[in-house]
């Protein structure tokens, strides 16, 4: 393409799309553009003034060709609703994620997030900057798929990015931040590239974040192609473990709840709409499309203790959607990527439409209000607007304008904190009209606006989120009183004990953990979640221990789990002292103490960077469990448990210790049929099993003249080798022997 020009169209494939679009009643569909202005849509970010930014990107899923994606910038020039020029604004490889805030288009292309800046007018950049880098892989690894995808621009500051589950190895913000994680999850960096972390893990493969006015994420995340996990839905707050892959099969009560799972399909997009120009009961709400089922759904949330009830609607259908994005005059744009499939098939793939409510025209054809061109007083009313798209925007140029240098930059920080306070404070103004306000002057005035939120978080209707502002920016947080983060623990709202949980974490105040151990207890599994989590980055092992040892039952299974979490030599050298003196009807039970040690025989192996596939191991409580330091000081009372015990107590040890990783997949059978041979050799047995989930040299050795010696012994055997994913070729001998006797049990024999 050249560089520049006017906009092609096709009327053929612009009547097969809109053919195979159908709105609610009410709305108007147009095909804005489609190819090659607007092939193969991965991303939208809507500018201002009218114009579109299309995300380019041929290879889609799998293919690596490079030098191939680009982001375009589309001109409706007479309103129509179709694009009439474009210009090819940026050009990179594998454009996953965009965000205009009115001056700098903000692109992630894994593994580089850059901002793109056009400084002379004439729609191509000619500036760009490098944020974040080695966030994710590039096309040397593989094709965008799985890596890191879209952004979104929250109303606090903060860019939020999804990321797939390829994780990444070392990302490095402008600052020199560095992060790593293994597998899905949001992570978020200022839009200068500063202050970048992990917000929140455990997402298999999600593609977008949608951020509602009250700085909650949304996300549709992918199916796994089975082994239950289906296309869900999740509302993310920040220190959640969302399940995927090592907790959502065996150990469901370890990570923050899904609000639904949606069975087959293919999450792409995710937007918050706000509009007014939207009719009633379709602003306000989430919006998610589907790349497999061909539609944009519509979602009303419900409060429901700190998470959601959640309704699912079609709103549109459409071929392969993969993102929408709302302009400034209640437009939504959404991509579609019909004629598309996994690799780069041609240059006719994709188009991008426009659906506009057409009751609402009169807001949608009125001139673009382009934020440069308004004075403060305009801009502070767009800040507490009803439009989101015109907040955000609003709030980009008014901290712009603000961050000048010399007396008149001086006057207008002063004169706006002063308004800023003042519609804060505001209890006639909507909700999301004063979040706003506290936000922009929470990233304008940093740690001079925390006298400010102390008194917000006084007003029930600001208090969650003036606690988040407060401790939004770790750089700001002295004199941040904990003691008001305490006291909301014990607050009513639930909103409010979630944020002042993250908040203690942010704070870093240990002190503060043993006032966070009785939410470990909480009814509401959201609360306790990021309880329980919030102990484990406190290493609040000593608060932890304390309600082991005189707490109630509710609240010792809290801190346990916290516990189990907690890889210090003082955490197992306190539970293992508790297990030694404790008597099996001793508070707390002498099993629960044995199980925590065992979850913490393992830990997380360190990370190579290999990505583990489509299909992952879901056994958990680990992907890849390996021993430490302290691995050592446990397995004696591992296996002494297993010596001591007899009957339904050893089955149960069993059970724990195969869910724990500490004995092979399928051992009970052997460890509770060995009960039966001579005492040294079942200890011998016991060591050869004992600490490794799979198979070792020494139990390999052992078990044909165990699977020869009697019949139980072989159905133990079997079950053994029934439950390796792998077993070497010594041992084919025995697998072809279970494999064909029908004295087994069927789904034995079956897997064997």
């Amino acid at each position: 393409m050249p560089k520049s020009g006017t906009v092609e169209r096709n009327a053929a494939r612009e009547q097969e799309l809109l053919q195979q679009t159908k709105a609610p009643d009410g709305f108007k569909v147009t095909v804005f553009a489609g190819p090659p202005a607007a092939m193969y849509p991965t991303c939208l970010a809507s500018a201002p003034d009218s114009a579109l930014f299309v995300c380019a990107d041929p290879n889609l899923s799998l293919s690596q060709n490079k030098g191939v994606g680009r982001v375009v910038r589309l001109v409706d020039a007479d309103g129509d609703g179709r694009a009439d020029r474009y210009s090819v604004f940026a050009e990179m490889d594998s454009p996953r994620g965009i965000v205009f805030d009115g001056r700098t288009l903000y692109v992630m292309h894994p593994p580089t997030l850059t901002a793109y800046r056009d400084t002379n007018g004439d729609g191509i950049a000619d500036e760009s900057d490098d944020l974040v880098k080695g966030l994710g892989f590039d096309l040397s690894f593989r094709g965008a798929d799985h890596s890191t995808n879209q952004l979104t621009l929250g109303i606090d500051g903060w860019l939020y990015v999804a990321v797939g589950d390829y994780g990444f190895q070392r990302a490095v913000g402008k600052d020199g931040t560095t992060i790593r994680h293994r597998g899905g999850g949001v992570v978020r960096v200022r839009p200068d590239g500063t202050g970048l972390e992990i917000y929140a893990v455990g997402t298999r493969n999600i593609y977008d974040v949608a951020v509602d006015p009250f700085l909650r994420l949304y996300s549709r995340d992918n199916t796994n192609d089975g082994d239950g996990w289906d296309t869900r839905l999740h509302y993310i707050p920040a220190l959640a473990h969302m399940g995927y892959p090592m907790y959502y099969k065996n150990f469901p009560d370890e990570h923050m709840p899904s609000l639904h799972d949606y069975g087959a399909g293919a999450g792409t997009g995710a937007l918050w709409a706000h509009d007014p120009g939207l009719p009633d009961g379709f602003s306000n709400n989430l919006y998610t499309s589907d790349w497999t089922l061909n539609k944009v759904f519509r979602h009303v949330l419900t409060p429901q203790g700190a998470s959601f009830a959640i309704t699912q609607d079609e709103f549109l259908s459409i071929p392969h959607p993969s993102d929408m994005v709302m302009d400034e005059r209640s437009n939504m744009y959404v991509a579609s990527l019909i004629g598309g499939t996994f690799t780069y098939v041609g240059d006719t793939v994709g188009g991008v439409v426009r659906v506009s409510y057409a009751a609402g025209r009169s807001n949608v054809e009125r001139p673009a209000v382009v934020e440069t061109a308004l004075d403060n007083s305009a801009l502070l009313a767009a800040l507490v607007s009803p439009n989101g798209v015109r907040r955000v925007q609003a709030q980009r140029e008014l901290l712009r304008r603000a961050r000048r240098g010399g007396v008149r930059g001086w006057l207008q920080r002063r004169s706006l904190r002063s308004r800023l306070e003042s519609l804060t404070l505001d209890s006639q103004r909507p909700d999301y009209a004063r979040v706003a306000a506290m936000f922009t002057l929470k990233q304008l005035a940093g740690a001079g606006a925390n006298a400010l939120l102390v008194r917000a978080a006084a007003d029930p209707a600001l208090r969650p989120l003036a606690l988040r502002a407060l401790t939004d920016d770790p750089r700001q947080l002295p004199g941040v009183p904990v003691a008001l983060f305490v006291e909301s623990l014990r607050d009513p709202d639930p909103r409010v004990q979630l944020q002042a949980i993250t908040g203690l974490v942010r704070l870093r105040a240990r002190e503060a953990a043993g006032a966070i151990v009785p939410l470990t207890a909480s009814a509401d599994r959201a609360i306790a979640h990021i309880a329980i989590n919030a102990l484990v980055e406190l290493d609040g092992h000593s608060a932890a221990l304390a309600a082991v040892d005189t707490g109630s039952p509710a609240l010792r299974r809290g801190a346990l789990r916290a516990l189990r979490q907690m890889h210090s030599a003082a955490t197992v050298s306190a539970l293992k002292q508790r297990l030694q003196t404790a008597r099996d009807t001793a508070v707390p039970p002498r099993h629960d103490l044995l199980f925590a040690l065992a979850r913490l025989y393992n830990r997380e192996a360190q990370w190579n960077g290999e990505w583990w596939g489509t299909r992952p191991s879901f056994l958990g409580p680990y992907f890849a469990p390996t021993p430490w330091e302290e691995s050592a000081a446990i397995k004696p009372l591992l296996r002494e448990a297993l010596l001591v015990a007899r009957g339904a107590e050893l089955d149960t040890i069993a059970v724990e210790f195969m869910r724990n990783r500490v004995l092979p997949q399928g051992a009970r059978g052997m460890v509770v049929a060995i009960q039966a041979v001579d005492p040294l050799e079942r200890q011998q047995v016991i060591d050869a099993l004992l600490g490794t989930s799979h198979l070792s040299p020494a139990a390999i050795a052992l078990l044909p003249a165990l699977d020869a010696r009697s019949a139980p012994l072989h159905a133990a055997v079997a079950q053994l080798l029934a439950g390796q994913t792998a077993v070497g070729e010594q041992l084919l001998p025995l697998v072809r022997r279970g494999a064909v006797d029908s004295t087994l049990e069927a789904e034995i024999q079956g897997r064997l």
